[in-house]
């Protein structure tokens, strides 16, 4: 059973999904929108360059030449609106799929982790069974391989390992050794400070003892006549 804390993290997941096929573009965004996850679809490598504002200057140059000479400034605009948009939205999950024309899934991937994207987890899909292409997209960083048709129970696995990966966290881990740390600290100086009490008591308990036995009457030897 799904419980509402899970729900809720799923609500709070962004998902950029990339591929060429409206077929499987609609099919994904279904299912990710079905297990309640905010999506985004773009349908190729370079638009989902340019939502992740990962759009060179080159490439805003040729932006902006390849706009009427009417209205040169709509085409920046349209450009910088996309980086905008990246800035105001962010994303959990990107899932490509392998073969698009462009940019592949796998230059999209070496792109995304070379960039400020780089911790972002990226899910790669392909229709083929390649292992060679397999290998090569997890070496490259890729999170998961998925072959197509994806599944529900490939999202729900998906997100199951996110959330078991995103709960390591090593700052609460330094904080939590921190705590213990000290409180053995506490607890060596408590029984230091028992140990130096209970010296302390002896001590006085034999001053105490010392000064009773000098207390005591003396009898004094008279001289014999």
């Amino acid at each position: 059973m799904v419980s509402a804390r899970d729900e809720e993290e799923k609500h709070l997941f962004h998902v950029l999904a990339v591929d060429d096929s409206h077929i499987d573009r609609k099919l994904l965004e279904r299912l990710l929108t079905f297990s309640s996850y905010q999506v985004t679809c773009v349908d190729s490598g370079d638009k989902a360059l340019e939502y992740l504002g990962l759009v060179d200057i080159h490439q805003q140059n040729e932006c902006e030449r390849s706009s009427p000479l009417s209205s040169p400034s709509s085409a920046t605009i349209s450009c910088e609106s996309i980086s905008t948009k990246s800035e105001v939205s962010k994303v959990n999950l990107i899932m490509t799929d392998y073969s698009m024309p462009g940019i592949s899934g796998y230059d999209l991937l070496k792109r995304i982790k070379d960039s400020s994207w780089k911790d972002v987890p990226v899910v790669v899909m392909s229709s083929e069974n390649v292992p060679s292409r397999i290998n090569m997209c997890l070496e490259g960083g890729a999170e998961e391989f998925l072959l197509k048709p994806v599944k529900l129970s490939d999202v729900e696995k998906i997100h199951s390992n996110l959330i078991s990966s995103t709960n390591y966290n090593p700052c609460e881990e330094n904080a939590i050794a921190e705590i213990e740390k000290s409180n053995n600290t506490k607890r060596e100086g408590s029984e230091i400070d028992k140990n130096c009490s209970n010296g302390n008591k002896r001590k006085a308990a034999a001053a105490t003892s010392l000064d009773l036995s000098d207390r005591r009457p003396r009898v004094q030897e008279l001289p014999v006549s």
